[in-house]
């Protein structure tokens, strides 16, 4: 017995020497380092803004705010899902049939590696792990279930359901199961309890302390049962905050009636006390203030009113330009403005002929604005049959149309989006 347990003390002093001995730390403005990552994800919680993922066999994880640190390690074998809590990402790795733990903290750059053997049966692609207690999804039963151990790799307590179990997520430092039918309960050592409901079939992500949201364009609260619709938003890019929300489409952020314009297209965005931070399409990390936030069209839009020749185009506050008709031709575009004007499509190559195309941007005194056409949901220049079934599909939750495809669909231009826009449109794809 003695033999057995002076083993098992050395083999776990050994994960824990390779894993110290393999942390690597940065301090940097661009975290171009996750482009390593098959995939990143983002965690605003009361520690502070992070950012986490994973390759093959490394685990990266940085905090964005109140600092910036970037910190990654090496695993001693497969990574096969990864997890964030607190201040620390963790990832499940596989090593000769055993499994194993990793816990990084973002902050110190401490390490440490848990063992749990060969764990028969499990759904290695989610797991979760929290206060030094492991969750895993295991398979061996009528439905997939919840199996919690401690850190020594001691079973502890068994999570069943009449439902399969689809992953674990944590949110603020607590632990989730998510079900197929879309239930999420929480875990704890008393056992499990009820949350809420969310839309199946969509992804999702964390959103704040105690909020997710999904890409249905719903915001869920796990604590109050209670939900809100947030569209023009995606995910990563949205958080909610002791009642405080901020969002943002692919280049404007808003919070409370203000906006913040970005040059760059906004893949993630971060808000913890008074300072947000977002990174941009080339992973760029970028911070402002509150103050930089802007309430009123001529604040944000450097006065676009007095560079406008026609008064049928309208520039909203959160930086569209609609009113435009379907088959406007650049040519005609820019003769409505004074100024130069630049424009560019999706992929952000500069267009100087053709149509004016919903998606389109286009730069006016420096300014970036997105581009609206009227009833041309699909981004085509035009109205046909295939924006109409696009409308339909969006009001029956088989698609979700967001941002300025969404802006687009207001065919009438009354902010709201509903069957007199779907008739008008139908009735100008006739023609």
């Amino acid at each position: 017995m003695k033999r057995k347990l002076i083993t098992a003390i050395l083999l776990s002093l050994i994960f824990l020497f390779f894993a110290v001995s393999t942390v690597y730390s940065e301090a940097e403005r661009n975290l171009s380092v996750f482009k390593e990552c098959n995939e990143y994800f983002t965690d605003n919680n009361s520690d502070g803004s992070f950012i986490y993922g994973c390759n093959f066999s490394t685990l990266y994880s940085s905090r964005i705010l109140p600092s910036t640190s970037v910190r990654y390690v090496k695993a001693n074998g497969i990574i096969r899902a990864v997890c964030h809590s607190g201040s620390c990402s963790y990832a499940l790795y596989e090593n000769k049939r055993a499994y194993f733990v990793t816990e990084l903290n973002t902050v110190n750059g401490e390490c440490y590696t848990y063992s749990y053997g060969n764990l028969k049966s499990i759904e290695n692609s989610s797991f979760a792990f929290c206060d030094g207690i492991a969750y895993f999804i295991f398979t061996d039963d009528t439905y997939t279930y919840v199996r919690s151990y401690d850190s020594n790799g001691k079973a502890l307590r068994k999570y069943t359901y009449d439902e399969n179990v689809q992953r674990l997520v944590i949110n603020d430092s607590k632990i989730y199961a998510q079900l197929y039918n879309g239930e999420f309960y929480r875990l704890d050592k008393s056992g499990s309890h009820y949350c809420i409901t969310v839309n199946i079939m969509y992804n999702f992500c964390n959103a704040g302390s105690g909020y997710i949201y999904s890409e249905a364009g719903t915001l869920f609260s796990l604590s109050e049962n209670s939900n809100e619709h947030i569209l023009g938003t995606k995910l990563n890019c949205i958080v909610k905050n002791e009642n405080r929300l901020i969002y943002s489409n692919d280049w404007t952020i808003e919070y409370n009636g203000k906006f913040y314009k970005s040059k760059n297209t906004i893949q993630a965005l971060f808000f913890y006390g008074n300072n947000v931070a977002f990174l941009d399409n080339n992973l760029n990390l970028n911070t402002i203030k509150l103050s930089d936030f802007k309430e009123s069209d001529s604040d944000l839009f450097n006065n676009y009113g007095n560079e406008s020749r026609n008064e049928t185009y309208k520039v909203n506050s959160n930086g569209y330009i609609t009113g435009i008709n379907s088959g406007t031709t650049i040519t005609d575009f820019k003769k409505h403005f004074s100024n130069e004007v630049i424009i560019y499509d999706r992929n952000g190559n500069e267009i100087t002929s053709g149509k004016i195309k919903t998606g389109y941007r286009t730069v006016i005194s420096n300014v970036i604005y997105e581009i609206s056409v009227l009833g041309d949901i699909t981004g085509e220049g035009n109205v046909k049959s295939n924006d109409v079934s696009a409308l339909m599909s969006h009001f029956v939750n088989k698609s979700d149309l967001s941002g300025v495809y969404l802006k687009s669909a207001d065919f009438n231009n009354d902010g709201n989006i509903d069957n007199k826009d779907l008739v008008s449109i139908a009735r100008k794809a006739e023609k």
